[in-house]
């Protein structure tokens, strides 16, 4: 049984394997982690392996990494940007800046489908990765996620500040209140992101690439998001069997 978790800057989300099959899953805090406060639903399973990405910084990966030898008396096996893995060839100047979470979607989408295609991993930040057909990767863009914008939003816009519980919409279309326009202007500011990058990569391929979706906010932008893809809420941690074999 292999433990798996994918440690973002708010949230991580963990799940306990047997081969192929997801035994159990669920999510925790990023805070509760840097508590060094394990899931209770941990407390009846013993893995033998614990795989984990971390883009939450060294401190937690120290706290999670003491929790673990005294829960499980294992070691953490931490994932980490190479230069080359799997077939996927990392395009930044120095792979070593390059987000893990990132780089392990990456991996999994080009295990998955071994094509062209953007990763768009929606999570406190939405970011967009570009592979080429023989697994290269041309680089990428970040931009602000959801919550990030609504937050900046809220905080230095006066229309906006009674709108600090906003709750992002499934309908596209023209807002015709203030909630709706920011709601609504979100998505589309991240859509445009998007098809904006698909444009980029399928100039560079000559061939129409693949869209897969990941991250919090993935279902989201799934339901709105008209052009075909693939919405993979595991993708990240899909990658961790293939940098940590």
């Amino acid at each position: 049984m292999i433990l798996e978790l994918d440690i973002g800057n708010t949230r991580g989300k963990w799940r306990f394997l047997r081969g192929a099959e997801v035994l159990l899953r669920g999510d925790i805090g990023t805070p509760q982690l840097r508590e060094g406060v394990l899931p209770d639903e941990w407390a009846e399973l013993s893995p033998h392996r614990v795989r984990v990405v971390n883009v939450a910084g060294p401190q937690i990966a120290e706290i999670l990494v003491e929790a673990v030898k005294v829960r499980f008396a294992l070691q953490v096996e931490f994932s980490s940007v190479l230069p080359e893995c799997a077939g996927v060839v990392c395009g930044y100047d120095d792979p070593r800046s390059l987000g893990a979470d990132r780089w392990l979607a990456m991996l999994a989408a080009y295990q998955k489908s071994a094509q062209a295609a953007l990763i768009v991993d929606c999570g406190s930040a939405v970011t967009l990765d570009l592979l080429d057909n023989g697994g290269c990767h041309i680089g990428g863009y970040i931009v602000p996620g959801f919550g990030l914008m609504n937050r900046a939003l809220s905080a230095d816009t006066h229309a906006a500040k009674s709108c600090e519980d906003l709750t992002l919409t499934k309908v596209l279309g023209a807002g015709r209140n203030t909630n709706e326009a920011i709601n609504r202007g979100l998505l589309l500011m991240v859509m445009g992101a998007v098809d904006r990058a698909m444009q980029e990569l399928q100039a560079f391929s000559g061939s129409r690439p693949l869209l897969w979706l990941t991250g919090g906010d993935a279902r989201l932008l799934s339901s709105v998001y008209q052009q075909q893809h693939h919405l993979a809420p595991d993708l990240v941690m899909d990658g961790l069997a293939l940098s940590n074999p």
